[in-house]
């Protein structure tokens, strides 16, 4: 008897991962963008919207990507809050084979900016002697040929507002002069992360935003609270982010940590797809202490 049951429940389980993104499209898109800080100037009405998280949808099936299209609908409601006068462009660090690169070029396509992508196309760097995250399993891993990301983005998103940076971080990004409006990180590693901020953080404009979906281990969200990290290399106080651990309430449920992800049969349906982000202004400063 156990044994009818266990396949009738896995057969549930794969019904509901596959209708509730769907089911839930309407309903993400309804509660993301029913927002008084969208700008009008960018024409974005429902049906459009509603067209374009479809699209969005169908290419995390198409296109393998760590990130779900709601993390990347979240992304469009920040740019769509830009008023389209700010200059600026988005930025990708880490684009594996283009699943997210290509959503991130029909959004920038949508809201009239350029998508510039950062990544070695080999895989992930040896991490140096400090990055508690590499391990000697993790040179090479995400390794997504240049050639194969171009297609998949010329095949399902937009290529024409795309531009791509080979290289590794330590040698490219030091090199960026574009403002910023938008960054999103997904470079695994601590050394990384470090690379990405130091040199990007200061090209992001007054409300830039920068995203991450390395948001579930929290030993890379520390960063983000590290007053040590930001008066060392930036002269400012943590700007802290949203939603670590555990990602944005975007309509998907998991309640982390992340070493119960992963394989873990007793949390089949929770998946840490989302996303985290901070703003250039904001502010994750402590700071107190009690009175003397």
């Amino acid at each position: 008897m156990l044994g009818r049951e266990r396949p009738l429940r896995e057969r549930v389980v794969r019904l509901i991962r596959v209708a509730y993104p769907v089911w839930m499209l309407p309903v993400t898109v309804w509660f993301l963008f029913l927002n008084r800080r969208v700008q009008a100037a960018y024409g974005m009405g429902w049906w459009r919207l509603c067209r374009l998280a479809w699209r969005m949808y169908r290419n995390t099936i198409r296109v393998p990507t760590g990130t779900s299209y709601r993390a990347h609908l979240a992304m469009l409601a920040k740019l769509l809050e830009v008023p389209p006068e700010v200059e600026g462009v988005v930025v990708e660090c880490g684009c594996y084979l283009g699943g997210s690169t290509v959503n991130l070029s029909l959004i920038c396509e949508a809201v009239g900016r350029d998508l510039i992508v950062y990544d070695s196309f080999e895989g992930l760097p040896e991490g140096d002697a400090n990055d508690k995250i590499a391990s000697p399993y993790t040179p090479g891993m995400f390794a997504g040929p240049l050639e194969e990301v171009r297609a998949n983005v010329a095949r399902y998103g937009a290529i024409g507002v795309c531009e791509f940076r080979k290289g590794w971080y330590a040698d490219t990004l030091p090199l960026h002069t574009e403002p910023i409006v938008l960054c999103f990180l997904d470079v695994d590693l601590q050394m990384s992360i470090h690379q990405c901020l130091v040199n990007l953080w200061p090209h992001l404009t007054d409300e830039g935003y920068v995203f991450t979906d390395d948001f579930p281990i929290l030993d890379l969200c520390a960063v983000f609270f590290s007053e040590e990290f930001w008066r060392r290399e930036l002269d400012r106080d943590p700007p802290g982010l949203i939603g670590s651990g555990t990602g944005l309430a975007i309509g998907q449920y998991w309640v982390g940590p992340f070493a119960h992800i992963g394989g873990d049969p007793a949390y089949p349906l929770q998946t840490p797809s989302s996303i985290a982000y901070t703003r250039k202004d904001f502010s994750g400063h402590w700071g107190y202490r009690p009175p003397e």
